[in-house]
C-alpha cells in the first residue's frame, strides 16, 4: 500500500469514527436492530450452515442481536481469533455469549479448542465489518487487513458487509489488496455491487 493511500484511509477512518460518535445511542440501537433483521432475512443467511461474525467494539455496527439470532437459528456461529504476527485470523465455534474471553486488541474471542476450529466452505456466510463503503463495494476497515486476507484466501464463502448508511460514500481509495464486497446491509437498505 502506498503512503498516499495509507494517509487517505487514515483521514477517512477519523471522519467516519466522528460520524458514528455523532449518532445518538437510540439511533445506533435502532440501526443495529434493523441491520440484524435484514441480515437474517437474506436467503444466503437462511441457507448458510455456519455464520462467521464478530463481536462488535464501540465504533462498529452492534452485533449482539445478530449473534443471538445465529445461535437461535441453530447455525454454527464462528468468531475470529486474530493472529497479530501474520495479520490472519481463524474462526472458532461459539456456543453461548458467556464463553467469550478477551483476546487480541481487547476483542472478545471464543474458546480456541481444536475441536471448535471451523473450516470455511461454500455454506459459510461471513459478516464483514467496515467503517465505510463506497459505490463500487470497496470498504475501509480498522486497518489490519485481516478480512481482505481472509476473503482472498477463501473465495468460496459468501461475504455480507454491515455498515451504517451514514458511512456510505461515493469513492474510497483502494489498492490491489482491497477486496470488493458484493452485498452490504445498512439500516435503510441492502446494497449490491458488481466487481470491477
Amino acid at each position: 500500500m502506498t503512503p498516499d493511500i495509507t494517509a487517505k484511509k487514515k483521514k477517512i477512518r477519523e471522519k467516519m469514527l466522528a460520524v458514528r460518535r455523532a449518532m445518538s445511542p437510540a439511533a445506533r440501537a435502532a440501526a443495529d436492530c434493523s441491520i440484524a433483521e435484514q441480515v437474517t432475512a437474506l436467503p444466503v443467511f437462511q441457507a448458510a450452515k455456519q455464520v462467521f461474525a464478530y463481536v462488535s467494539m464501540p465504533h462498529e455496527v452492534g452485533t449482539e442481536s445478530l449473534l443471538n439470532a445465529v445461535l437461535s437459528a441453530g447455525k454454527r456461529l464462528g468468531l475470529p481469533v486474530c493472529r497479530t504476527k501474520t495479520h490472519q485470523m481463524d474462526f472458532y465455534r461459539l456456543d453461548a455469549l458467556t464463553e467469550l474471553t478477551e483476546g487480541a486488541y481487547r476483542i472478545p474471542v471464543p474458546p480456541e479448542a481444536p475441536d471448535r476450529l471451523l473450516i470455511p466452505d461454500a455454506d459459510t456466510l461471513v459478516i464483514v465489518p467496515m467503517l465505510a463503503l463506497d459505490a463500487n463495494g470497496y470498504r475501509i476497515g480498522a486497518g489490519g487487513g485481516y478480512y481482505d486476507r481472509f476473503l482472498a484466501a477463501h473465495p468460496e464463502v459468501h461475504p455480507v458487509g454491515i455498515c451504517y448508511a451514514e458511512c456510505l460514500t461515493d469513492a474510497l481509495p483502494h489498492d490491489i489488496y482491497d477486496k470488493q464486497i458484493a452485498c452490504c446491509i445498512t439500516q435503510r437498505q441492502t446494497e449490491e455491487y458488481h466487481a470491477e
